[in-house]
């Protein structure tokens, strides 16, 4: 395979390794009773593109998706990070919370953008990475509503 395919592979796997901890955040965010079920959907379309990026990444590259294993073990920093949050509590939490997610869904969003970039439209995977584009700029706004208000809460009008 050509090195740009296998730098492309290289770029979708950073992005993946970032994408474990995305999960666990929106997974601690939605068990929050203040979010009334605003973000109960984010982490199962989390774990959608993650398979997807996964397979796109696989079909760039020459190297087998089983050294994601470990690489996904090595989040566990990603982790430690979201446990110095534990601390937090209220408001104040959830606000630090509500930026790290839409920062995380935003650093996604520019990858499909890329991957859009690099398609002609048309193609199969094209139009999927639009759908997923489309959705990270829909969860981009969920999260920036969600975060002006718990900021408001947090530190007053």
């Amino acid at each position: 395979m050509a090195v740009r395919q296998q730098s492309l592979a290289m770029y979708i796997r950073i992005h993946l390794a970032g994408a474990s901890g995305g999960i666990r955040l929106a997974e601690l965010l939605a068990a929050d009773p203040w979010m009334d079920g605003a973000l109960d959907h984010l982490a199962g379309e989390l774990a959608e593109e993650v398979d997807f990026a996964k397979k796109w990444a696989a079909a760039n590259s020459r190297i087998p998706e089983l050294w994601t294993v470990p690489l996904f073990g090595l989040t566990a920093m990603t982790r430690i990070g979201l446990d110095t949050l534990r601390p937090l509590r209220g408001p104040l939490r959830r606000t630090i919370s509500l930026e790290a997610m839409r920062s995380l869904v935003l650093a996604k969003k520019a990858m499909w953008e890329l991957g859009l970039s690099l398609h002609p439209a048309g193609d199969r995977l094209h139009d999927q990475l639009d759908i997923y584009d489309r959705q990270a700029l829909r969860q981009a706004t969920e999260l920036q509503a969600l975060h002006q208000a718990a900021a408001v809460e947090t530190f007053g009008a």
